[in-house]
């Protein structure tokens, strides 16, 4: 590795901890203005999309991308049944459209087998609507 090579790494990583220091000040901010409202799985993944622009290495890379997808699929997730449960305590009863969105969000994480499942079970439903 030459001396230039190395000091591109390093500029690199000064980047990326200006670009979080400033991400986690003005998150900062946002929680003296509302406390409750700050998402830290998606500051989380903010975080990791800084790293992964300023990684070094092109595999590591392509390693931190997959990593920071999923993590971002099941953030989708987790707020989505977050949101869907919310409504239905709110209801106070379980009604089927009810359980229908909750096998849509859950349907992006689950195993394969299970989302043939859901697939199937989602199929059945729709021809007993039409």
């Amino acid at each position: 590795m030459t001396k230039y090579e190395k000091l591109e790494i390093i500029t690199n990583g000064i980047n990326a901890a200006n670009k979080i220091r400033t991400l986690q000040s003005s998150v900062s901010n946002q929680r003296a203005d509302d406390p409750n409202n700050v998402d830290q799985v998606g500051l989380i993944s903010q975080m990791l999309g800084i790293l992964t622009q300023y990684s070094p290495n092109t595999h590591r890379k392509k390693l931190l991308n997959e990593n920071l997808n999923k993590t971002r699929m099941y953030s989708e997730v987790y707020r989505g049944l977050k949101h869907e449960i919310r409504d239905i305590k709110s209801q106070n009863k379980i009604h089927k459209n009810d359980i229908i969105k909750t096998l849509h969000i859950l349907q992006p994480v689950v195993n394969r087998r299970s989302q043939t499942l859901i697939e199937k079970i989602l199929k059945i439903q729709e021809i007993l609507d039409s």
